[in-house]
C-alpha cells in the first residue's frame, strides 16, 4: 500500500529543508486615557444600540492581540 510521501515521491538527500516562521504584526500600545475613552465610547454606543456590530469586531480584536501576545511569549 503507497504511503502519502510515496504518492508524492522522495525529495533528494541534499535538498534544502523548509522552514516556516508565523509571526504577528507589531501590537500598536494604548494609553490609558484612549482605552478610557474607547470604553465610554462603546458603553454609550451599546446603549443607544444593543445589536450594534462595533463592540463584537473590537473584542474580536482583542482575541486576536491577546493571541499574538501569547504566541510571542511562548517562543
Amino acid at each position: 500500500m503507497a504511503t502519502p510521501s510515496d504518492a508524492a515521491g522522495k525529495f533528494p538527500a541534499d535538498a534544502p529543508e523548509v522552514v516556516v516562521q508565523t509571526k504577528c504584526p507589531p501590537l500598536r500600545s494604548y494609553d490609558t486615557a484612549t482605552t478610557q475613552k474607547v470604553g465610554a465610547e462603546l458603553r454609550g454606543l451599546l446603549k443607544a444600540d444593543p445589536s450594534a456590530a462595533a463592540p463584537g469586531m473590537i473584542a474580536d480584536y482583542k482575541l486576536l492581540r491577546d493571541q499574538c501576545k501569547a504566541y510571542g511569549s511562548s517562543r
